[in-house]
């Protein structure tokens, strides 16, 4: 039935088995130890002996029984050579290549990261050999191979590199603060103290390089009065600030006026909207 088919591993060979001695029940009973890639190695070999087993397959079924004897003792077994099995030449490389991914990813580690998926590889592969140097059933060829790519596919996806996470974007500055005062005052009402503890808690988590205090007014009263109010009230918002912590360093304060209504109103008119310092913290 077969060609060349020689020991695995060092070790295989010190398993004494009597010429008559049923390999597939020995590893059976064996009690297996060593890693998880191991025991499941172990496990698929036992199968495969098994399957050889029922079939009268005797050479194949004590090949997968003492693979299966040495994995249960933790041992190293490696995949099948491709070149110790009488294959039709159109079937080498396909196999080969097979065989390759399959070593590289076993040298890469995969018995560790994917034990699991890399021992159902490697039993496969052996399957899919086995059976494709014998070439009588087609459906089981098959089977061997779909179950080697499938295992594959899932240890080629635990060994790919995870992607790095994002770094986390730097938090946007919040939008500008609005400060309402009184018509004709620079006193900070109680809502408008309120408002500053809340720029000083911004300040403080945000780390802004820059904090615009702009001081507003409505169109009632001349221009000249309100640019004069626009500045008392921005300099009492700029006071509360540093009063609470906030560097004046990296506060700057100006006086807008009349000249930046948020509510067009045309001139003379009271509006509550208008009478306001917009607070700004730059990044």
């Amino acid at each position: 039935m077969r060609g060349l088919k020689f020991a695995l591993v060092a070790g295989v060979a010190a398993v004494t088995l009597s010429a008559c001695a049923d390999r597939y029940q020995m590893a059976s009973d064996a009690e297996p130890t060593g890693s998880s890639f191991t025991r499941e190695l172990y496990k698929g070999y036992v199968g495969l002996s098994g399957d050889e087993k029922s079939e009268k397959d005797w050479t194949d079924s004590n090949l997968f029984a003492d693979k299966a004897l040495a994995s249960a003792d933790g041992k190293v077994v490696a995949p099948e050579e491709v070149a110790n099995w009488d294959l039709g030449a159109e079937f080498v490389d396909d196999l080969s290549a097979a065989h390759d991914r399959l070593s590289a990813a076993l040298a890469n580690g995969a018995a560790d990261i994917a034990p699991t998926s890399a021992a159902s590889a490697q039993v496969m592969f052996d399957c899919w050999i086995q059976e494709q140097e014998e070439n009588i059933q087609p459906d089981h060829i098959a089977a061997c191979r779909d179950g080697f790519l499938a295992a594959m596919a899932k240890v080629d996806a635990a060994m790919a590199p995870k992607p790095k996470a994002p770094a986390p974007a730097p938090a946007a500055a919040p939008a500008p603060y609005a400060i309402y005062f009184d018509f004709d005052s620079d006193v900070l009402t109680v809502d408008a103290q309120a408002e500053v503890s809340v720029i000083v808690a911004a300040v403080k988590k945000h780390s802004p390089s820059k904090v615009i205090v702009a001081g507003h007014t409505d169109t009632a009263g001349s221009s000249e009065y309100n640019q004069n109010l626009a500045n008392r009230r921005a300099a009492a918002v700029v006071t509360a600030l540093e009063s609470h912590g906030v560097s004046a360093s990296i506060v700057q304060s100006q006086g807008v006026g009349e000249n930046a209504p948020a509510v067009d109103t045309g001139d003379g008119i009271s509006e509550y909207r208008n009478r306001r310092v917009i607070v700004t913290l730059v990044k």
